[in-house]
């Protein structure tokens, strides 16, 4: 709730390239006048809706306390009331000549509460302005309320959403429920949809973790989640992923991809089977774990392979291939740690790799898929992946849940983590230098 940020960048023309959203205009109004306040602090209300005496009138901070005085609250008995102010301001904008619900192609509405939503589509209905499903826009299932930031949030999140084109009408609508305002305000798609591709700069998160809610579970999964933030974001600084995202890849620009990562991919199953036999007894749970995941991964390469086939190249190529240094020094590493007795740390580098897929690879597969127009086979391995490691990412659970996890193993987990992350990056930068 109210934890989020936007901004927009507000000039007196339009962008050279690419879309840009005119303000048409803007219409506020505060009914502050005709109702008490919905949320407030530092006093209490009777029931009937009116104040009591503030903290300052108490003989001191405790009983202020003891009496809620303190306390931020809302009066949920008003909102009823801010729903239909909202909607009653929206037929005045109609019969003003400012909004017609026949042209408007977008409505993003910010509402608190799927509840809400449903009351506004019930009024609009009863008042002869139905706006069809299709046109709300709405993130509160993904990004939950973000208070003040929901519309800029919202407005980011349709932008970059490729559905956007020029002379679309959006109409934003905002509630304020503190002290009862309604905004509406309403934009015009203007530019050339076609002048830039769109770069695909989707908010950053970390691939989620169950992971027990015991102190070790807890600062395992803030320190992981910080790592990956570190890792995505420096992926998104790196040449091969730019051309991705911005839709500016080649032909053999993905192939060099496929044949770079092939020389780091046949060694997965490597590496994790090594560390699986320097795992003790008394974590049979562990050893199994990492049995299994080997298992899975040992025939990536073949699919990696048949995608590359499938482009019409020769997949002897991939195997008279080399690694880039990046790959190197990725492997050594792996195979370093694996050896070690009880590497447990390496459930880092399956965070990275595993999130990778998990979180980037099936993004990454369309989006080549779609800018090379490619068939469903020219990009299996990445698309794969996309599906396949959500399923491994259950057994990372399990093993980062294993009772014998201590600070001590955590904090060699975050750590290997952070190696693994530095050198992935550095394999993805070093295509083609051998």
């Amino acid at each position: 709730l109210s934890d989020g940020a936007g901004a927009m960048l507000l000039q007196p023309k339009p962008a050279e390239k690419g879309l840009s959203l005119r303000i048409e205009w803007i219409a506020l109004r505060s009914h502050a006048d005709r109702y008490p306040l919905c949320m407030y602090a530092g006093t209490h209300k009777t029931r009937d809706h009116q104040l009591g005496p503030s903290w300052l009138d108490y003989p001191g901070f405790d009983a202020a306390y003891g009496e809620g005085a303190m306390l931020l609250k809302q009066d949920i008995r008003l909102l009823d009331d801010m729903v239909k102010l909202g909607v009653k301001e929206f037929f005045q904008l109609i019969d003003e000549g400012k909004v017609n619900p026949a042209t408007m192609d977008w409505l993003v509405a910010h509402y608190s509460s799927e509840l809400f939503k449903g009351q506004i589509q019930d009024l609009f209905v009863k008042g002869g302005a139905h706006v069809p499903e299709e046109k709300w826009f709405s993130n509160l299932a993904t990004k939950g309320n973000v208070g003040s930031a929901s519309i800029y949030i919202m407005l980011e999140e349709l932008f970059h959403s490729g559905e956007l084109r020029p002379g679309q009408r959006v109409l934003c609508m905002v509630p304020e429920s503190a002290r009862f305002i309604t905004s509406f305000m309403m934009l015009t798609v203007v530019g050339d949809s076609r002048a830039e591709p769109a770069f695909v700069d989707e908010e950053i998160e970390a691939p989620k973790l169950q992971v027990s809610d015991s102190p070790h579970g807890e600062w395992l999964v803030r320190q992981l989640t910080k790592a990956w933030v570190d890792f995505e974001t420096e992926l998104r600084q790196i040449e091969i992923v730019q051309k991705i995202l911005s839709r500016k890849l080649k032909l053999e620009d993905y192939k060099l991809l496929l044949r770079d990562l092939r020389q780091q991919v046949i060694d997965g199953s490597q590496w994790i089977s090594r560390a699986a036999s320097n795992i003790s007894i008394d974590l049979f749970e562990l050893r199994s774990g990492f049995i299994k995941h080997a298992a899975t991964e040992h025939k990536d390469y073949q699919i990696l392979e048949s995608c590359y086939e499938a482009l019409g190249s020769d997949k002897q190529e991939l195997a008279k291939g080399k690694k880039n240094v990046g790959s190197e020094a990725l492997s050594a590493w792996m195979f370093h740690q694996a050896g070690k007795p009880n590497p447990v740390d390496l459930l880092g580098s399956m965070f990275i790799i595993e999130g990778l897929g998990n979180r980037l690879a099936g993004k990454w597969g369309r989006l080549i898929q779609e800018q090379l127009d490619l068939t469903d086979e020219q990009v299996r391995f990445f698309t794969y992946h996309g599906v396949a490691d959500v399923n491994h990412f259950k057994g990372l659970e399990e093993a980062l849940n294993h009772p014998s996890m201590t600070r001590a193993i955590a904090e060699r987990i975050v750590k290997t983590a952070k190696i693994t992350a530095s050198l992935y990056a550095m394999q993805l930068r070093e295509l083609g230098n051998y």
